[in-house]
């Protein structure tokens, strides 16, 4: 597998695809000093997993028309990355503006000087063939070649032990999704380490006469792929955790509230927006939402108190216990509500019940179907040839003003047998009207 180069084009297309989720945003926060960095370490990242395959080693030296050529460019990109890694660092550290200047430019400086170094050391090396995946280790003792590739590998391990350290140490003091994001670094810098041993450990072999080459032709590969990935998931995830995470419940709520959305959307006007398949989840809900209260504002007028009244009371029957042998009967009574007394107002839903008589989320839920019910009746008058129903005590449904029972609302509407009743009978009247 190593050969095709599977193993690295698969890590560079999941970073490429990282890049292409974080590229709306990049307008928004390209001042951001942790935004330049942090899509550096993406787009490095994922250069040096194309570029260190060895099917792109042979076409970039055939290119060029220089052996080895490859040898240099990814150790070069691998500097690169570890320099990118340290100043993220530096700037998630925080500090005076020009501490962090003045450390950031130390890093880019040291590693420019160590880049510089890899070039030079190549052109003076003699490397006439052409290895494309041992090249570590086939050369581990050819002059000026074997400091070229200890000095790569010299500075990216600092790179990976400071950021290991910072990782350990910051650990401790953060919590929610920058804590994973370390987590993930560390993790990464682990599977990275152990790159490194095999490296180290292959090449020693070398100069001590032996053939270890299996641990830098077949078990490297695979663990600096996966540490490149696992610590540029790291680095994003901070600023791509909440954006996904927000869009996963918005896609959820959604989901969930469309049946809703299906009930009223016909009444609104031809304003109703388009979506689009890369509309984001969190637009998409903004629209359905906006639709689902136009939609309740043109059923307002219909709305009529007496089906409210009549789901509720039947919605806390349905809700009650059965009656047992040996309690009182007057137990299925007590969370029935029979309506106001004779000469009082109506009240709202929320005092339709002794204190004592349900629990609260029984009330709620009866509530929410009272609602839909009344609801789905006016959607039907609305269409029909019915007067205004609205009586002076309803007002705007407070059950769509709040999430969670706005999706309790078009649960409703979807599948209780009561808003179905209050639909049928809502179309009969118009039948009989006609």
């Amino acid at each position: 597998m190593n050969g095709s180069g599977l193993v690295f084009y698969v890590p560079g297309a999941v970073l490429l695809i990282v890049v292409a989720i974080k590229a709306p945003s990049l307008q928004r926060t390209w001042r951001d000093p942790a935004t330049l960095p942090s899509n550096a370490i993406l787009l490095i990242g994922a250069a040096v997993c194309v570029l260190s395959a060895p099917p792109t080693i042979t076409a970039v030296n055939a290119f060029t028309g220089i052996a080895n050529f490859s040898g240099p460019l990814v150790y070069s990109g691998m500097s690169a990355l570890s320099a990118a890694y340290l100043v993220l660092m530096i700037a998630w550290r925080g500090g005076p503006r020009s501490a962090i200047r003045r450390r950031t430019l130390l890093v880019v400086a040291l590693y420019t000087l160590v880049i510089i170094g890899i070039v030079v050391l190549f052109g003076l090396a003699d490397v006439p063939v052409e290895r494309t995946r041992d090249m570590d280790t086939y050369y581990a003792t050819t002059p000026y070649m074997r400091e070229m590739i200890l000095l790569y590998l010299a500075f990216h391990t600092l790179a990976t032990a400071a950021l290991t350290g910072m990782c350990l140490s910051w650990r401790r003091m953060i919590t929610g999704v920058t804590r994973t994001g370390l987590t993930l670094i560390g993790i990464g810098s682990c599977f990275d380490l152990s790159y490194q041993a095999a490296k180290y450990t292959s090449m020693a072999a070398r100069w001590t006469g032996h053939d270890w080459d299996t641990l830098s032709t077949d078990v490297s590969p695979p663990l600096v792929a996966t540490a490149g990935v696992l610590v540029a998931a790291g680095f994003a995830l901070p600023r791509l955790g909440p954006p996904l995470a927000d869009n996963v419940r918005a896609w959820h709520r959604y989901r969930l509230q469309k049946p809703l959305w299906a009930e009223l959307h016909e009444l609104r006007g031809p304003a109703t927006a388009e979506f689009r398949w890369w509309t984001s989840p969190v637009v998409r809900l903004t629209q359905q939402e906006i639709t689902i209260l136009d939609g309740v504002l043109a059923c307002a007028p219909y709305l009529d108190q007496e089906i409210r009244d009549a789901a509720y009371a039947e919605a806390l029957r349905q809700s009650a216990p059965p009656t047992e042998p040996g309690t009182a009967l007057g137990l299925r009574r007590r969370w029935t509500w029979t309506g106001p007394r004779k000469g009082q107002a109506s009240p709202a839903p929320t005092d339709r019940h002794r204190a004592d008589a349900a629990p609260q989320t029984v009330l709620e839920d009866a509530r929410v179907v009272a609602d839909a019910a009344m609801l789905a009746a006016a959607r039907v008058r609305v269409t029909g040839r019915h007067d205004s129903h609205r009586t002076p005590e309803v007002k705007l449904l407070e059950t769509v003003e709040r999430p969670r029972t706005r999706v309790g609302l078009a649960r409703a509407i979807d599948t209780s047998p009561i808003v179905a009743a209050a639909r049928r009978r809502a179309a009969l009247q118009d039948v009989h009207q006609e």
